[in-house]
């Protein structure tokens, strides 16, 4: 009876040990900040629209606890517009422009990225100063969006 006991007591913790572990759902909503660091420098003299422009994740995005875009996990933009008044000849200031694309997951889904403004793209302004030139430097930190809603399993 004892043995029996015992087979019993030790299947029955076998069974819990086996039993999957619960993941839980989070959820990275519509509107989370990513925050993106240019890996190399832009210029309006040497990019022209439809460039893909690369980018890192800067800092890890986390919920729940658990992160779900790491840090330096690699980011897209394209250029939206460029236009240096040197090349056109025209008095008119320069012009540089970008969207974001998407970045990955850990769980290695695709992230849709979007621009905190209604517009829809960064536009680039250093003001009066270099005005026939715009850029953005190598190192350089952007504000991006997720672009809708995505469920994570953690475990």
């Amino acid at each position: 009876m004892k043995t029996i006991r015992i087979f019993v007591a030790c299947s029955s913790l076998t069974w819990l040990m086996l039993a999957p572990a619960s993941a839980a759902a989070a959820e990275l909503p519509d509107g989370t900040i990513v925050h993106l660091r240019l890996v190399s420098p832009i210029t309006s003299e040497l990019t022209k629209a439809g460039d893909s422009i690369r980018f890192v994740v800067d800092s890890d995005v986390v919920i729940d606890g658990a992160v779900v875009i790491a840090r330096k996990t690699e980011a897209v933009g394209t250029v939206v517009a460029a236009r240096n008044t040197s090349r056109t000849g025209l008095r008119q200031h320069a012009k540089l422009s970008f969207a974001f694309i998407q970045t990955t997951a850990v769980d290695r889904q695709s992230i849709r990225l979007r621009t905190p403004n209604g517009y829809g793209q960064v536009n680039l302004d250093r003001g009066g100063y270099h005005h026939d030139l715009q850029w953005a430097t190598e190192g350089d930190v952007f504000d991006a969006l997720v672009a809708g809603d995505y469920v994570f399993q953690l475990r």
